[in-house]
């Protein structure tokens, strides 16, 4: 698009925004006609507000945050198609996400009045980095590993040398940048894109951050597009799984154990006999479904394949890695394949070995060191300088020694000297109440959290605020999904991509008879009844129509409903009512179903819980109540860490009976645990355990308090 043409676009919002006779609401009105406009332009393409938006991210879709223009299409239609009104505050939001997607779809930058309107400061690009901070980003080392204590500014320094990468080339860049979680990711890419535009970055890039399960599904969708075929895989859960192997376990008449079924439906490495790996093979090629390891194990196999070695080579030219302590033996040999495929692949590593918390799940920072050695030339920097932990804290968690990796000492930035408490009490239920009533004088229930090793432990604390009718929220623990939406994501993948597995699913649950186990028509006669009839209605109105995902949810919810067998025991209309809403960010219904896969973290409101939920209302003041591994990545103001006995945490019951080998890595993963949870905090830190445990029996202090 022509400079003076984009500028255009400036002045009409400019225009709208200082009109005096209209009202927030009609000037949001107004923003989505310019949007649908330069929409319209800059795609080349006609159709509906929501069919160019569509063309557009395809078009932009490195460059542009995809949640943010689909959240503001959706908030802007319901001003225009529902008479929702808006207040200042949510019109300089519009404001500001609109001109922050132009120019990060087109290069020019505001006018220094819109600049002004919208309250954004022109940055240096190096401005607010420390002198280690700088160190690292200035390096100009092909693989450069980071060792960043906690609080040190993690974020800040990837937003950072990602600008640095930008900047300095002589080329189009693209990056790939890679975040543990999604909540991690989406942070990464809302303050990136936000240090583009205040440093007016306007170098051609291309741009895509996520986890690694994410980026190689989407790599491996692309490839197929481009190819000219379809990779139409569900991915399937633990709940998915473990019923699958007990329907195949009799199917095979019991000559497999429903256990190792499981096992090799998760992973093929797990498969004890070969013609069991051949058979799960099989089954998943017929059902067209994956598991979240099969994933990265096609990505490896396509990664083999010279067709696609050649496209992707195209794909990459920067790898970026925040939490690489916590990747798995698997998330590394991707690395090295694709350093084989890119030889000048430039990487960028950061991570903390002593946050290495994920080992149960095969989280490693060996691998991240056998990867480094493997490679050999790299160069190492280390972040010591904290900007959250008061010095309170880093004397107490400074004193800590691993067995697998240096402890290398943090300082607070601002010396804040900060609070450490320690206090035992008779028995759990008097330590409860005890730090209930020291989170009340606290403050603010907010800018407290309560971190326990298991969530049975603080079952106890949790009776007590609802006794108490203290508003809390739980975080972690073992889930599984609530039946309704298990339903409702089944037909959903129906309503994608024609999934027989699913289809069978929903034929059990509605009791539909379809075709023996290998008849070939089970589709046919699924689409021949009423449920059949009315997702062939929603496909067709997906292809024909302005058809949000959202609204396409709305549309599966009136299918579902006949269909849920217990109904009342769990609040099924709220869950469905978040479940759109969260679906608004979505600009496809396959984007939202990886989504549903693999981040646990946005779709957490929809798993049954092993606890008991909040029952008053919850507003905008309640306790964090959390596992340590779910704490991690958050700070607060205050954490009080409960439970600190021997026996619970740390729990020796747990290796008993294993060798001293075994015991003494499990004792220092536990230390780990203790140092994460104790590095949340920003003031002050309450550490505390009871004289008795749960069922009666006197304990003594932990190892971890004694330090």
């Amino acid at each position: 698009m022509e400079e003076n043409r984009v500028k255009w676009y400036y002045e009409e919002l400019k225009r709208f925004y200082l009109k005096t006779d209209s009202d927030w609401t009609d000037k949001a009105k107004s923003f989505r006609t310019i949007a649908d406009d330069f929409y319209h332009e800059v795609s080349g393409i006609a159709g509906t507000f929501h069919e160019v938006l569509i063309e557009f991210y395809r078009w932009n879709r490195e460059k542009v945050i995809a949640d943010a223009a689909f959240s503001l299409k959706e908030r802007l239609n319901d001003i225009v198609h529902h008479n929702r009104t808006v207040d200042r505050t949510a019109f300089m939001t519009y404001y500001n996400t609109l001109v922050r997607l132009i120019f990060l779809s087109t290069g020019v930058y505001p006018d220094p009045a819109t600049e002004e309107f919208l309250g954004v400061k022109t940055e240096d690009r190096l401005s607010g980095l420390n002198a280690q901070q700088k160190d690292a980003v200035l390096s100009d080392a092909q693989i450069i590993y980071v060792s960043a204590g906690p609080g040190t500014g993690k974020t800040y320094l990837l937003v950072n040398k990602l600008v640095q990468y930008i900047e300095t080339s002589d080329k189009k860049e693209r990056i790939v940048a890679l975040s543990y979680t999604n909540t991690a990711a989406k942070g990464l890419g809302e303050k990136f894109y936000g240090k583009v535009f205040s440093c007016r970055i306007n170098k051609p890039f291309d741009f895509y951050n996520g986890t690694i399960h994410a980026f190689c599904f989407k790599m491996l969708k692309s490839f197929y597009a481009n190819i000219g075929k379809d990779f139409n895989y569900i991915i399937i859960d633990d709940v998915d799984i473990k019923d699958l192997a007990e329907e195949l376990s009799v199917q095979l008449d019991m000559k497999y154990s429903a256990e190792d079924i499981a096992k090799c439906l998760k992973s093929r490495l797990n498969a004890k006999q070969d013609d069991l790996r051949i058979i799960i093979d099989e089954i998943k090629e017929k059902y067209n479904i994956i598991s979240i390891e099969d994933i990265l194990y096609k990505f490896i196999d396509a990664l083999s394949d010279r067709t696609f070695i050649e496209w992707f080579r195209e794909q990459v030219s920067i790898l970026v890695v925040d939490e690489a302590q916590d990747l798995g033996a698997l998330n590394y040999e991707i690395f090295n394949r694709m350093m084989a495929v890119r030889p000048d692949l430039k990487v960028f590593l950061v991570g903390d070995p002593r946050q290495n918390i994920f080992g149960f799940i095969g989280g490693s920072y060996l691998h991240l060191e056998e990867f480094l050695r493997k490679h050999g030339n790299y160069t190492q920097k280390t972040l010591s300088l904290t900007y959250r932990c008061p010095e309170a804290v880093n004397t107490y968690v400074n004193r800590f020694r691993f067995d697998d990796c240096e402890n290398i000492p943090i300082k607070s930035d601002n010396g804040n000297a900060g609070h450490l408490e320690v206090t035992h009490y008779p028995d759990v239920e008097e330590e409860a109440k005890g730090v209930l009533d020291s989170v009340r004088a606290a403050g603010a229930l907010r800018n407290s959290a309560v971190l326990c090793n298991s969530l049975y432990y603080v079952k106890t604390f949790i009776e007590i605020l609802g006794e108490e009718k203290v508003p809390y929220k739980v975080f972690g623990g073992q889930k599984l999904v609530k039946p309704h939406i298990k339903i409702l994501n089944h037909l959903l993948r129906i309503i994608d991509s024609d999934n027989e597995y699913s289809i069978r699913q929903i034929a059990n649950i509605a009791r539909i008879t379809l075709s023996d186990y290998n008849g070939s028509n089970v589709k046919e006669r699924f689409y021949a009844t009423p449920i059949g009839h009315k997702i062939a209605s929603i496909q067709y109105n997906i292809k024909t129509t302005d058809r949000a995902v959202n609204f396409v949810i709305q549309d599966a919810v009136e299918i579902i409903r006949p269909l849920i067998v217990r109904p009342n025991e769990y609040d099924e209309v709220e869950d469905f009512n978040r479940f759109m809403e969260i679906a608004r960010g979505f600009e496809s219904l396959d984007s939202l179903l990886l989504a549903f896969a693999i981040d646990k973290e946005t779709f957490a409101p929809f798993y049954e819980k092993n606890y008991v939920e909040c029952e008053v209302p919850i507003g905008n003041d309640w306790l964090t109540i959390s596992t340590i591994h779910s704490a991690k990545g958050l700070e607060w103001e205050n954490v009080f860490v409960v439970g600190l006995s021997e026996g619970i945490f740390p729990n020796e019951w747990f290796v008993r009976n294993d060798t001293e080998e075994k015991k003494a890595k499990y004792f220092n993963e536990s230390m780990k645990a203790m140092y994460v949870a104790a590095t949340r905090t920003k003031e002050s830190l309450y550490l505390s355990y009871p004289d008795y445990n749960q069922y009666g029996y006197r304990v003594i202090p932990s190892r971890y308090i004694l330090i």
